[in-house]
């Protein structure tokens, strides 16, 4: 029985349905045959000394052979050859071909359940590849953003070790070294700041603070660091409290402030305003730099994306990303107005309750 039992589960779901379908018409035909053969033993299916239903019982047969045909025609074209290129197509995508898609068209009748899952299933594959690039690309800026530093300090470490070099000379390569230390110490503290965020499903460590003095002092921060650019930072924070995470936040005062400085040409404004509004804190960073175009704005605030792919400019790719888990984390929204050549404004909205 255990042998019968495994070869029968070996059937395709095509050859069982079969059998089932014609194992049920022949019980079925079998019952009428009873029915016939007690019919003409008792005399009920004679009339005049003839039989008048034999012929009629080949046409039963016939129909019901027919009917039974039609059925396991039309099960496997609308369900058993859908459900197998679906289950093809899960195979595939289990093996990590993730361009794989379920197209129904080819289908005449399709029932609207198997239709709406090919969607979802292609809807899935495609988002399933775009994080296999974005993952790829995360490995690629990740692997950059750690050995550019680690190769200079190794590179100017040698130097000093092979050869008796001038003061003034080995200075500068120390410099070089600490500058990239702190590089690589400023990545890795960036790296867990984003991670304890991501980890987070409530606010935790709320206080009520002044959020104009705290936007301020990110903006000496941000003049000191970019001081070399003379850039105008123009202000208008009017005195407002915030209940939320302070140190959170100024992370992404420091951050929004730091990629409108870094992106602002010299001499250039960059405005700095506060809307302090009954529901809602409105916060907007407006600079005039080389902006962003529609690709950029759509990956900004991706982990270790950077729309400088040259890696000219300094950053990580980590900073917006933290900030938009920041602001996700109180609630509140983040909206970019960009176009290239007319600079970005960056609005962060943080609801009051």
């Amino acid at each position: 029985m255990e042998r019968i039992r495994k070869a029968f589960s070996t059937f395709s779901l095509t050859v069982l349905l079969t059998m089932n379908l014609f194992f049920i018409v022949f019980l079925l035909l079998a019952l009428v045959t009873v029915i016939v053969g007690f019919g003409l033993d008792g005399g009920f299916l004679v009339r005049d000394g003839q039989l008048t239903l034999p012929g009629s019982l080949v046409l039963v047969y016939a129909v019901c052979i027919l009917l039974a045909v039609s059925i396991v025609v039309m099960i496997r074209n609308v369900f058993i050859k859908p459900m197998n290129r679906i289950m093809n197509a899960m195979s595939e995508l289990a093996k990590g071909n993730f361009d794989v898609r379920i197209n129904t068209d080819q289908d005449k009748y399709v029932p609207r359940e198997i239709h709406e899952f090919a969607q979802s299933f292609n809807k899935a594959a495609e988002e399933l590849s775009g994080t296999e690039i974005l993952r790829k690309d995360f490995i690629n800026n990740f692997s950059h953003e750690f050995k550019t530093p680690i190769v200079s300090i190794n590179g100017f470490a040698d130097l000093l070790l092979s050869a008796d070099l001038p003061r003034e000379e080995e200075q500068e390569y120390l410099k070089i070294i600490r500058d990239e230390s702190r590089r690589l110490t400023g990545l890795s503290q960036t790296i867990l700041l984003l991670n304890q965020v991501e980890s987070q499903t409530v606010l935790r460590g709320a206080e009520l603070f002044r959020i104009d003095e705290q936007i301020r002092q990110s903006v000496l921060v941000t003049q000191q660091k970019w001081k070399q650019k003379e850039l105008d930072f123009q202000l208008d924070l009017p005195e407002a409290e915030y209940c939320g995470n302070a140190s959170l936040l100024k992370e992404v005062w420091t951050n929004i402030l730091d990629n409108a400085a870094k992106f602002s040409e010299q001499g250039n404004p960059v405005q700095v305003t506060l809307l302090n509004q009954e529901e809602a804190l409105t916060i907007s960073v407006t600079d005039h730099g080389e902006g962003m175009d529609e690709t950029v704005k759509a990956h900004i605030f991706e982990q270790f994306y950077q729309g400088d792919t040259s890696h000219k400019t300094q950053g990580n790719g980590l900073g917006m990303a933290m900030v938009y888990k920041i602001v996700k984390l109180h609630k509140g929204e983040i909206q970019i107005d960009s176009s290239p050549g007319n600079g970005s404004c960056i609005t962060v909205i943080l609801p009051k309750n």
